[in-house]
């Protein structure tokens, strides 16, 4: 499972990445407490990782965002 960490756009960062097939590991999203945001995934955990935070650095507003994702 993946987490990201995120204050602001949450709504956006999950219609970037739920139900998304991204370098051939499908994400799903999972629940979200507060400002954490929890998905799924198939494949390997830590490649899954660099690609949940290389899609958000490279969306319309991953460059203002402040956010972390870590393995769970």
């Amino acid at each position: 499972m993946i987490l990201v960490n995120a204050p602001l756009k949450r709504d956006y960062i999950k219609s970037l990445i739920d139900q998304q097939t991204i370098e051939g590991i499908t994400f799903s999203f999972e629940k979200q407490e507060g400002m954490k945001l929890y998905f799924n995934h198939d494949g390997d955990k830590v490649l899954a990782q660099s690609i949940v935070k290389k899609t958000i650095k490279s969306s319309e507003f991953g460059t203002a965002l402040f956010f972390n994702v870590e393995i769970v």
